[in-house]
């Protein structure tokens, strides 16, 4: 009678503990508001779910381009982490918008050519190819480069350094930002070519990629981690941080054509 009475009070003694746990547990559970660069949406789309199932925390993520997303941290809009460039998180970082503490490389994309589903795709396996595509294409959609589309801003800079901007111009298609894969929506649309990061066009059903921009001109887009100093939920949001720097999500990165970090880099 008295070991069963021991018993008794080691069953009780170890819900009781397990109870503590699930308490504890839930009380660490957050719900991180994540502004995240629309280029990752595809891979964000299978990794969240995945990190809400280990962590027990909620993300609630509102995609954008970087350039949007940079201007709503300069307007102040509450966030506990964001995804925006190099250049966009040393002029936030400036300006004391985020944490000098955190600025994990998450990984770098290149740009890419498109065109609609079945249609012919052009040469562009060099410079002079890549350029001919572009004299002989009746329209070419890219992001709005006075909106902050990453793949624009390099777009016009490149035509021009080519010399064929000023031939290209009545051509071009600048498509304003929005809350899907705006680009391949303007090729759907009737644009000949459209000019895009890689992962975005690997992401649409209804246009087909044509390549890589030639290896001379291409460009890299990094995605670095940034944590606002008005963050509510820092240590939620650098546990999302460390995620997706994990030898999992690398490998979801590169499959969404991703050249993803390999670890996080401060």
């Amino acid at each position: 009678m008295k070991r069963h009475k021991i018993l008794k009070v080691m069953r009780l003694v170890g819900f009781a503990s397990l109870s503590l746990i699930g308490a504890q547990s839930y009380a660490r559970a957050a719900d991180i508001s994540f502004l995240c660069a629309i280029a990752m949406q595809s891979a964000m789309q299978e990794l969240l779910p995945e990190f809400q199932k280990a962590s027990g925390h909620t993300v609630k993520v509102s995609y954008a381009n970087i350039g949007v997303i940079t201007q709503r941290l300069q307007n102040g809009d509450e966030a506990d982490l964001a995804i925006v460039g190099p250049p966009q998180w040393n002029s936030l970082q400036k300006d004391g918008k985020v944490s000098g503490d955190t600025r994990d490389v998450i990984g770098k994309v290149g740009i890419g050519i498109s065109v609609r589903k079945g249609a012919v795709r052009p040469d562009i396996g060099s410079v002079e190819a890549f350029k001919r595509a572009l004299l002989n294409a009746s329209s070419i959609a890219i992001g709005d480069p006075n909106q902050g589309s990453p793949a624009g801003v390099y777009t016009i800079a490149l035509l021009d350094r080519l010399g064929i901007g000023g031939e290209i111009k009545s051509k071009l298609q600048l498509v304003p930002p929005g809350s899907g894969n705006v680009v391949a929506e303007a090729v759907v649309r009737g644009a000949e070519i459209g000019i895009d990061q890689m992962t975005l066009i690997m992401s649409s059903p209804d246009v087909d990629l044509v390549g890589p921009l030639p290896a001379d001109i291409q460009n890299f887009t990094t995605f670095r981690a940034a944590l606002p100093t008005s963050a509510r939920q820092p240590a939620a949001a650098n546990a999302l941080i460390a995620f997706l720097a994990s030898p999992q999500a690398v490998s979801v990165f590169r499959s969404k054509g991703f050249d993803a970090a390999e670890s996080p880099s401060r």
